[in-house]
């Protein structure tokens, strides 16, 4: 571009100065441009740095930050990452004292110890008696006149047998007629669990007690096995617990399974597992397949029952062929499958669960701190929430009838400003953020979230289901992936029958060993009724299998 002097521009003409001044603004407003689409990318990019860094919180949060919400409101207090893997170091070992054989309580809530709790706590176990004596020229040398006997001072410890292993050897005795007229008669014995096999109902309910309520994989228990000079492999193991489950225990699964569909109310929930071989195909590195898991709401009149169902896949087929004969309402994290199968279907109604609306915000105010989240939205919609969900708790103890009521009357109010609020809310914020999902989550789940309003049967949450899966999720961990697709409807039924007996408060081990022991004996019956002596709750069960467990 040519500069011009001050004289050059004071001769130049009103036209020649038009034209200079019009490409002058034509160049500012193109270097404004170019400045505006500056400052939105940097603002863009500002604003993915913020995403990120957001997202990298949560994460952080939930791999190695506490997952209980109810520690939000000690986030500044809680273990650091080192902490966690050295716990012995950060408690502070002069304030430690020897438990009491009783029941773990936690730290924050005192109670004033029950006398005679060791002695309750040690009830209905054998004990052996061990005697502390002195010898008679003990007693000779310390009495020369002469002794007698105060009452003894009795203590008790706890002692543990691991591993014991008996062979149980049968005979079958035969008796024969004395004239020799052929008549040969044998003594009854019990059938079988399998046939020319040495598995027995309490071997086998052993194992299957160690993996499915103790975590603990089968190549785990045959290493122990070995030790105690026992060579059982692992293999051996996994089809003795595979056979048993399909030719006996299922037989149990399927009673429940009927049983289940009295309930009004059912949760419903999902985790993933990988899965080696499917339908004889081996799969490299496994197939993600999933565990679905079914429990009910124990109302008046009904028991807990607690049901896995292993399928390939998530489709919606699943959940539609198991609930296919209940009628009611499902509780559920807001997974849109169920969603299908309520419109399908006008007995079946969903339910959505306020703790998922919630979790959301708990984390993002854990991965930034109290502090930092002081007057914020997630701090203002989990107040909010737990306000409600608070309230709710108070009508525990109150009738259907009546919850439903107070319900309409102190909740109806409370639920609309929620939502009122959440959608001003969501205006305003980036909907991409954690936040914006977290209140489209809200907004998107609300016809589901309201359903309790208007059933006093239904609950705020579904975290009957996430505390039934738990269990699944340890043992996961443990053995990692799942050998075969036989194996994973095998885990199903067994995982189905151990957390419904954790349920109905009975001894897991017990309960199988008896199960084990009991339907060998009627695998000929034609009439299956005998099964409901062999149902949890039932007297037969309560009074074999007692659990030393006790809810605090």
């Amino acid at each position: 571009m040519i500069q011009l002097s001050d004289e050059q521009l004071n001769n130049l003409g009103k036209e020649a100065l038009v034209v200079i001044v019009s490409s002058l603004q034509d160049q500012l407003l193109a270097l404004q441009s170019q400045l505006d689409h500056a400052n939105a990318q940097l603002s863009d990019n500002n604003r993915q740095i913020e995403l990120l860094t957001e997202q990298i919180r949560i994460m952080n949060q939930r791999f190695f930050g506490r997952r209980s919400e109810a520690s939000v409101s000690e986030i500044n207090g809680q273990l650091s990452l080192f902490d966690s893997f050295n716990e012995a170091e950060y408690l502070k070992q002069d304030s430690l004292k020897e438990p009491e054989i009783t029941e773990v309580i936690i730290p924050s809530y005192h109670r004033k110890k029950t006398v005679g709790k060791r002695e309750s706590d040690l009830s209905g176990l054998p004990a052996r008696i061990i005697e502390h004596t002195l010898s008679d020229e003990e007693l000779a040398a310390r009495f020369p006149d002469g002794y007698k006997e105060l009452p003894e001072e009795i203590y008790k410890r706890l002692h543990i047998i691991p591993e014991t292993f008996i062979v149980d050897e049968h005979h079958v005795h035969v008796y024969a007629s004395r004239n020799n007229d052929g008549t040969i008669l044998k003594a009854p014995r019990p059938k079988d669990l399998f046939r020319n096999s040495i598995a027995t109902p309490a071997l086998v309910a052993s194992i299957i007690n160690g993996k499915y309520t103790n975590a603990l994989p089968l190549e785990r228990q045959s290493k122990t096995f070995k030790t105690n000079g026992i060579q059982l492999s692992s293999n051996t193991m996994a089809n003795w617990v595979i056979k048993s489950t399909d030719v006996y225990l299922s037989l149990i699964y399927d009673r429940l399974h009927e049983m289940i569909y009295d309930s009004k109310v059912i949760h419903a929930d999902e985790s993933p597992v990988k899965v080696m071989q499917i339908d004889h195909a081996k799969i490299k590195n496994g197939k993600k397949t999933y565990m679905w898991v079914y429990r009910n709401r124990p109302l008046r009149g009904t028991h807990p029952i607690v049901l896995f169902d292993w399928q390939p896949s998530r489709h919606s087929e699943h959940p539609r062929e198991f609930l296919k004969t209940f009628s009611g309402t499902v509780i559920t994290d807001g997974y849109q499958v169920y969603h299908k199968l309520a419109k399908e279907r006008r007995d079946l109604k969903v339910a959505g669960c306020w703790v998922h609306a919630r979790r959301p915000f708990a984390e993002f105010i854990k991965s930034v701190g109290q502090d930092t989240a002081r007057g914020s939205i997630a701090q203002e919609a989990y107040r909010m929430i737990t306000e409600i969900m608070h309230i709710d708790n108070t009508f525990d103890d109150l009738s259907v009838t009546d919850r439903k009521k107070q319900r309409q009357l102190v909740l109806l109010e409370k639920v609309d400003a929620y939502f009122a609020w959440a959608k001003q809310k969501y205006s305003q914020v980036t909907h991409n953020s954690t936040i914006g999902k977290a209140l489209a989550y809200s907004i998107n789940q609300e016809e589901y979230l309201r359903v309790f309003l208007s059933d006093g049967n239904v609950p705020m949450d579904n975290n009957y289901t996430e505390q039934a899966i738990r269990p699944f999720t340890i043992g996961r961990k443990n053995f990692v992936l799942i050998e075969s697709s036989n194996g994973a409807k095998a885990s199903a039924i067994l995982y189905s029958l151990v957390e419904t007996a954790k349920a109905n408060m009975i001894n897991t081990f017990e309960y199988f060993n008896l199960l084990l022991t009991e339907i060998p004996q009627h695998m000929d019956d034609k009439d299956l009724r005998f099964l409901d002596d062999l149902l949890p709750w039932s007297p037969k069960v309560q009074k074999e299998c007692p659990s030393k467990y006790k809810k605090s």
